[in-house]
């Protein structure tokens, strides 16, 4: 039955194309026949008939006919104008077919908006927009951004056979990138970006004592990623007051007391009295709804004796700096903070990290980067992560050893953020490492390994 409905199909596709054809020699082959100049009035006809298809008619034609013919010209328009639009698609996809040789083509899938502003930043020689059920082969790279973790899991499964051997970019917000070991794949999360560049973009100066309001993927984020970047001195004192629900938080991190100097303070109703804002050097506010940050932001602007810097998580952010002015917030989490091509692809940071296991590797020996495990490849990450803020330090005048010092502080926490524990012996499985104590405890050895990386890392940045 479905191979005789689309025979039929084709087959009205083929007479719809050729009637205007044959419409065209029934009019014009009896006129050119009583007509003395034309000689061979078939082929004439024929002639006639073709060019229908470019829109025009023989001004000698009888106006009996004319009715017809209109209908057999505009008939054959619309034939021409689909076959120039196939022609345009071919044309097209031969375009994109000679894209994939270049080494760094790149086929962007996914229905989500960060998924059409990154495609429009990429390079228009190279880019490559694909359709959600036509799969195109050979591509360099692969960026899937669907709008939830399931549709880029099951098109990446769907696809496997094709993808498995190619450079694979998925945006996965709540799947551990820790758990994936294929080095062809990169995870990303737009939260991570937004917390990544947060901080970046608004970079502590001093010991604070910071409100985050809003304690869902984005709040964890930003807590998680300024415990690994807001370290400025093994002295300092920040504290993170957190207005949200931690409790599965703190089930799944074990070890966050061990953020020491800094503290960490879990209101998990979420409420605070509108009076104890005024003492927070920044507030925070992230819930991952939009709607429900501008009510936050409108309600503590009107009610609560702020007197710090308030930043609010807004995709929009135009519209919200538009309603409230842009001297009394900061937007953070726009596309372009968190889709970029650089961000996204990530290359530049990669490549540090890189650069800085290779620098241990050829000096100390153990894994060469393509065989690290995840947690390892994401801990030099977290390392190439810092380098701003020890670059920003350097050059305030603090010592080598100090940056040294901090960096390790800086190894703990990452490793403490996936629940890892001091001991004797180093062992992945349990999660423990020998080096997990304070810098001034570690063996002279260790310290000028420290204080060597520390320096390479500033020479090759």
């Amino acid at each position: 039955m479905k191979k005789t409905f689309q025979f039929l199909l084709n087959l009205i596709n083929i007479l719809y194309k050729i009637l205007p054809f044959f419409i065209g020699i029934y009019c014009y082959y009896p006129v050119f026949m009583r007509q003395e100049e034309h000689i061979y009035p078939f082929l004439d006809a024929i002639y006639s008939s073709i060019m229908l298809y470019s829109g025009e008619i023989e001004s000698s034609i009888d106006i009996s006919e004319l009715l017809l013919l209109q209908f057999a010209r505009f008939l054959a328009l619309a034939v021409t104008l689909s076959v120039l639009i196939n022609a345009f698609n071919k044309m097209n996809s031969i375009v994109n077919y000679i894209k994939l040789f270049h080494r760094d083509s790149t086929i962007v899938y996914g229905n989500s908006n960060y998924a059409n502003y990154l495609y429009e930043n990429l390079n228009k020689g190279l880019r490559i927009r694909g359709e959600e059920n036509k799969f195109i082969k050979n591509a360099s790279r692969y960026i899937l951004m669907f709008s939830s973790d399931a549709e880029n899991l099951a098109f990446y499964n769907q696809y496997y056979e094709y993808l498995k051997d190619k450079r694979v970019y998925i945006m996965l917000d709540n799947v551990s990138r820790q758990n994936i070991e294929n080095h062809l794949i990169t995870v990303f999360s737009i939260v991570e970006n937004c917390a990544r560049q947060y901080w970046k973009n608004n970079p502590v100066e001093k010991s604070e004592k910071i409100a985050i309001v809003g304690f869902g993927n984005t709040g964890e984020n930003i807590l998680l990623y300024g415990l690994q970047v807001n370290l400025i001195d093994p002295d300092q004192h920040f504290v993170y007051h957190i207005y949200g629900n931690g409790t599965q938080f703190r089930r799944e991190h074990t070890e966050l007391d061990k953020m020491t100097p800094d503290e960490i303070i879990f209101h998990d109703n979420g409420t605070y009295e509108f009076a104890e804002m005024q003492g927070y050097d920044r507030i925070i506010i992230c819930d991952g709804m939009e709607d429900s940050n501008i009510i936050t932001i409108s309600r503590l602007l009107a009610f609560a004796p702020v007197n710090c810097k308030v930043y609010l998580y807004a995709p929009n952010g135009n519209i919200i700096t538009n309603l409230f002015g842009n001297d009394r917030i900061t937007c953070f989490g726009t596309a372009a903070e968190a889709a970029s091509t650089d961000i996204i692809l990530n290359e530049k940071l990669m490549e540090n990290a890189r650069r800085q296991h290779e620098f241990y590797f050829k000096k100390y020996g153990g894994t060469p980067w393509e065989k690290l495990d995840c947690f390892k490849r994401y801990s030099n990450v977290s390392s190439s992560d810092y380098m701003y803020m020890a670059e920003h330090l350097l050059k305030s005048g603090m010592s080598f050893e100090t940056l040294a010092e901090l960096e390790h502080i800086r190894w703990c926490r990452y490793h403490y953020i996936h629940n890892w524990k001091y001991g004797k012996a180093t062992d992945n499985i349990k999660r423990t490492h020998n080096c997990l104590i304070p810098f001034s405890e570690l063996s002279e050895e260790e310290k000028i390994k420290d204080i060597e990386a520390i320096k390479s890392k500033m020479y090759n940045d």
